[in-house]
């Protein structure tokens, strides 16, 4: 027995400490993990009783950036003294960095356990024996940092060549040379062009989202079977999966390397990793374009990662965010010109948008910068818009049928490609079903259960595509017809039902780059600056809204007609005057005597009053002073013998009560009630003529 072994030692417990550092050698290194487990019986031929192995740590590192619970559990032995011997078969299976190495040497120095390992037994109490100890962990350490720096330096002289390939994206292979090409898989193919597609088509991630799931067009992507190694699936995609093709930039062609970082972070005492945090493009550490086959081109790469950040709903960056569906259609589009950032949208009771600049009562603490209703200013926009780009109007209806018949036959090619790929994979089926032999039922009914599903799937893929067939038919004359008017008058299509405020807001944004939006408070005036996709600058000014100025406010002309009418008309005749001539109010509803006084009351609109001495009548009160009948008075009108004012049809006349008393007037009606023939009037002349 060696001398440095005492009693003492002997009466305490023998620790035996197994560790590998990755679960590939776990299961694939066997004879180091059995020279490990070896170390029980050399415990015991020291003359150790008690031997515990604490193997919790198989599978991780001793680097120090993770936490190991088994070096935990030997710590917490060795400073209740209950370790008489700790046993490794090397000291980097204790650890491989100087902290947890020299900790672990202290306590046993503290409490008197010795550390044995394939070399010999160490006392660390002994001062040789403890230099020794500390070579040995400060070589553990050096070495393993010497074989990360070889790995990485061949490792970055891979990369720097572009030979450094890991798991590929779904759509491309690895050639024998080392290379990048595409999947010969024609189906696959088309799916990852069909993204690019759509997302071109549709603008934003979430809608070609919802486009594949309302199509239920299944897309290709790459899972792990039980071995471990990837396979093709098709199935729905998520959101993050349709993401993650349209950031890539291996389908444009580019080999990247350094799109994510990993960061250290010290917590309680330890360095903790965290990775997948994002690089800057200009700031990746390779970048080699044309490195192989591309679907899109880098140019388009860019755009779309342009489009893509651009629909971050962000107000103090540049980005507009995504078109939504509410109302205000130039949502993320202005900016104000007094602080420079972004306007928020704030929504009223029935969904009326207001533009809001929070700059000064986020920075100062005041007010608002800019504040105003958002009704008007669209229009005044829209307006501007439309007249900008109505030239291009035609142009744009023929451009639409053709994204209409391009969306349609791309479905149509995704369903094709899909049936062609179910009947592979139902005469593949069919053919392992015919070479087993007949005799073999076991292996023949399972055989023949997988065709009977590949049928199924033939039988499903060919109705889908029926379906889609019968329902995308192309265009008819009279739509394309119905479709160039509606393209020579950009307003009806505009406000065309089924124009959504989503399409709206995307065919702003296409024209558009942004609008620097500014206030004159004393003229109450607005200016906006639109800056055109193409660096054009156009201003426009109007004059602020009012109260009141909103899309479902009631019109101008028929406020104006209500302020004349209620001089001669209580609210009840106002209202039918109102329906008989067919106008609403603002939300559409029909006119009642209530809804008259309301909008008199908005507008300081003194009601009608009977009873208060006024200086005309109407036409039947002149009959009634003049003591003829209504009829004589409505001739005495035609033929403006008497003076008369008539508002609107179903209003009633305003005669003035000192026209009744004209000469020609009382000549007229003398000649009624003598009954003779009424003289003749001619209203040019200032002298009447009889005839």
């Amino acid at each position: 027995m060696n001398d440095k072994i005492t009693a003492a030692h002997l009466e305490r417990v023998a620790y035996v400490y197994i560790r590998q550092s990755t679960m590939y050698q776990v299961h694939n290194n066997l004879e180091s993990k059995r020279r490990q487990y070896d170390l029980k019986d050399r415990a015991r031929s020291l003359g150790f009783r008690l031997v515990e192995v604490i193997d919790d740590d198989l599978g991780i590192s001793g680097a120090g950036s993770k936490d190991r619970p088994g070096f935990a559990r030997l710590l917490a032995a060795v400073c209740e003294g209950k370790a008489g011997a700790v046993f490794a078969i090397e000291a980097s299976r204790l650890a491989r960095n100087n902290r947890d190495w020299h900790h672990l040497i202290d306590l046993c120095m503290l409490t008197g356990t010795l550390v044995v390992d394939a070399d010999g037994i160490y006392d660390p109490r002994i001062l040789n024996d403890r230099l020794l100890l500390g070579l040995k962990g400060t070589m553990s350490e050096f070495e393993l940092g010497l074989l990360r720096q070889r790995a990485q330096e061949a490792l970055r002289q891979k990369i720097a060549r572009g030979e450094a390939l890991w798991v590929l994206p779904i759509g491309y292979i690895r050639t024998e040379m080392n290379g990048i090409e595409m999947s010969p898989d024609r189906q696959v193919q088309e799916a990852i062009r069909g993204v690019f597609h759509q997302f071109d088509r549709l603008g934003s991630v979430r809608q070609v989202l919802l486009w594949y799931r309302q199509e239920k067009i299944l897309l290709c992507t790459l899972e792990r079977d039980c071995n471990g190694k990837f396979a093709l699936a098709w199935k729905l995609p998520s959101y993050h999966r349709i993401l993650a093709i349209l950031k890539n930039p291996t389908y444009a062609g580019a080999f990247a390397y350094g799109r994510r970082l990993t960061r250290s972070h010290i917590i309680d005492g330890r360095a903790r990793k965290t990775a997948g945090h994002d690089v800057a493009l200009e700031d990746w550490r390779v970048l080699i374009r044309d490195h192989h086959p591309a679907y899109i081109s880098w140019e388009k790469y860019m755009e779309n990662q342009k489009r893509v950040t651009g629909n971050l709903a962000k107000h103090h960056a540049g980005a507009c965010g995504a078109a939504k569906k509410g109302p205000a259609l130039l949502a993320g589009l202005l900016r104000c010109a007094r602080c420079g950032r972004k306007f928020y949208v704030t929504y009223g009771s029935g969904r009326f948008a207001r533009y809001q600049c929070r700059g000064g009562h986020i920075a100062h603490g005041t007010g608002f910068c800019l504040a105003f209703g958002g009704y008007k200013v669209d229009q005044v926009i829209v307006q501007a818009v439309l007249d900008a780009v109505q030239p291009l109007g035609i142009e744009a209806s023929l451009r639409a049928a053709e994204s209409f018949s391009q969306a349609q036959d791309e479905k149509a090619k995704a369903l094709c490609l899909a049936l062609e790929k179910a009947r592979y994979e139902a005469n593949r089926a069919r053919r392992q079903y015919d070479a087993v032999e007949p005799e073999n039922r076991l292996v023949a009914a399972e055989l023949e259960a997988r065709w009977n599903v590949a049928l199924e799937e033939v039988t499903a893929a060919e109705r889908r595509l029926a379906e889609t067939r019968s329902t995308t038919e192309p265009l008819s004359p009279e739509e394309k017809e119905r479709l160039m008017r509606l393209g020579a008058n950009l307003m009806d299509l505009w406000d065309h039902p089924k124009t959504s405020m989503v399409l709206k807001k995307r065919l702003l944004r296409a024209i558009i780059e942004e609008i620097i939006a500014d206030s004159n408070d004393k003229t109450r005036e607005l200016s906006f600056r639109i800056h055109w996709v193409g660096g054009v600058h156009t201003t426009l000014r109007m004059q602020r809204p009012g109260t009141g100025e909103h899309r479902h406010a009631t019109d101008r002309a028929v406020v104006d007609l209500v302020r004349d009418l209620a001089t001669v008309s209580k609210d009840a005749a106002i209202a039918g005057i109102l329906n008989q001539l067919g106008y609403r109010t603002g939300v559409g509803n029909t006119w009642t005597e209530a809804r008259v006084a309301g909008l008199r009351h908005n507008n300081k609109i003194a009601a009608f009053a009977e009873d208060e001495p006024r200086l005309w009548v109407t036409m039947n009160e002149a009959a009634r002073e003049l003591q003829v009948t209504p009829g004589v008075v409505v001739k005495l009108l035609k033929k403006k013998i008497l003076p008369g004012k008539y508002i609107v049809r179903w209003a009633p006349w305003v005669i003035q009560r000192e026209d009744l008393k004209l000469p020609q007037v009382q000549r007229y009606v003398a000649a009624v009630h003598q009954g003779k023939r009424p003289p003749r009037y001619d209203a040019k002349q200032s002298e009447m003529s009889l005839s």
